[in-house]
């Protein structure tokens, strides 16, 4: 038996796709646990319709302690051999469960499907498919897990709910969880699992379907002593001390995670944009972008500041004026920052700056690998 957990805050809005998709699975052998996580909207009433249907069902309603404590109380609850888990604003295909479960591993992963509001994105696992032992397990996966050799991609997806886990694996790792961990929750459970398994299973489906809107968690700032929090509790890992590996992945991680989160703080550690003059546009309108917007604009040194993003005629960025890259064959800068924070992305925007006839001395491409997180944090503190 499959039990399925669905932490739940507030998402009468999204609810009724999220468990439809769930109770009418072709494979039937699921609990389906619902932490209502102390909703004051209609979110629990929409579980009890559910219940009343179903027995299948089973609702944990609670005060609202956060989605940890909310996945802890699922987990210690849970009946399953294998626990999975869903969000309550995404939903699944109707097959999920019947064709990733085989019963053949510790852990199963499989890929996802981001929704945007005009597009999808599948993303799966950067290791190859397949079936993974202890031993190839150390060797082949670890070392890449959290970091794959593009900044920044995970090697292995954390999401939990792309995830099939044996109930006894996650028993032995939740207490090792922090409960004031808020942000990157399914990193902090999915790697030390991982330590933790005797065999993997590795798929490429992509059955769940991920929502992307504003109301996101991974929209919102966060303080860095949150960020700090998720530091200290994975590079605390048992499993992991003494394996440079994995405080190099570690590294590169927590520098994603504050050039999403809190950029201004990165920023001044970036030495390619110590000393820039003149003309100077960003390439890149995404969150990093507008927050190196910000910092620049001060830059008395700096005598024209502007941001060109390919999706120009598509971005809603209020209070910042976006333009088409094409601009810059007319009205050539000093420096153009690539605001990118994926390598590959980063490689392909300086080709195309190259091809427009810019020159390459002209184009800053920011070596996210040379910082160092741990150092920016003790600074910091």
């Amino acid at each position: 038996m499959i039990s399925v957990i669905v932490p739940i805050y507030n998402a009468e809005e999204y609810l009724n796709k999220c468990l439809a998709s769930i109770v009418n699975q072709t494979y039937r052998e699921l609990e389906i646990i619902l932490v209502n996580d102390g909703s004051t909207d209609e979110s629990l009433a929409i579980c009890e319709k559910y219940k009343q249907v179903d027995d299948r069902v089973v609702i944990i309603n609670k005060h609202n302690e956060g989605l940890v404590r909310a996945r802890k109380d699922g987990i210690r609850m849970a009946k399953g051999e294998y626990i999975t888990f869903v969000d309550a604003d995404d939903w699944i295909d109707i097959t999920t469960y019947e064709k990733i479960y085989t019963g053949k591993a510790d852990i199963i992963s499989y890929g996802l499907t981001e929704e945007y509001e005009n597009y999808s994105k599948n993303k799966t696992d950067k290791i190859e498919p397949g079936l993974y032992d202890k031993k190839r397990i150390h060797d082949q996966i670890i070392p890449c897990m959290l970091s794959s050799t593009t900044f920044f991609e995970f090697g292995m997806l954390p999401n939990l709910v792309c995830k099939l886990i044996k109930k006894s694996l996650l028993l032995e790792t939740i207490d090792d969880v922090s409960d004031n961990v808020t942000i990157g929750e399914d990193v902090d459970f999915f790697f030390r699992t991982i330590y933790k398994a005797e065999s993997m299973l590795i798929k490429t489906d992509t059955l769940y379907h991920y929502r992307q809107h504003k109301k996101s968690m991974m929209k919102a700032k966060l303080s860095v002593e949150k960020i700090k929090a998720l530091y200290l509790d994975l590079y605390n890992i048992k499993e992991a001390a003494g394996l440079t590996e994995w405080v190099s992945q570690l590294n590169q991680y927590i520098t994603f995670v504050m050039l999403l989160k809190r950029p201004e703080i990165v920023i001044p550690y970036i030495t390619e944009l110590s000393d820039i003059h003149g003309k100077v546009v960003i390439y890149g309108a995404g969150g990093f972008g507008k927050s190196l917007y910000d910092i620049l604009i001060e830059n008395k040194n700096i005598t024209k500041l502007s941001i060109v993003d390919r999706q120009w005629q598509n971005m809603n960025n209020v209070g910042y004026h976006i333009e088409n890259p094409e601009t810059v064959r007319v009205d050539i800068p000093d420096k153009i920052i690539i605001a990118i924070l994926n390598e590959n992305v980063c490689g392909q925007v300086g080709k195309y700056l190259i091809e427009m006839g810019i020159e390459s001395k002209t184009i800053i491409s920011i070596n996210f690998r040379g910082i160092n997180a741990e150092s920016m944090i003790k600074k910091i503190y």
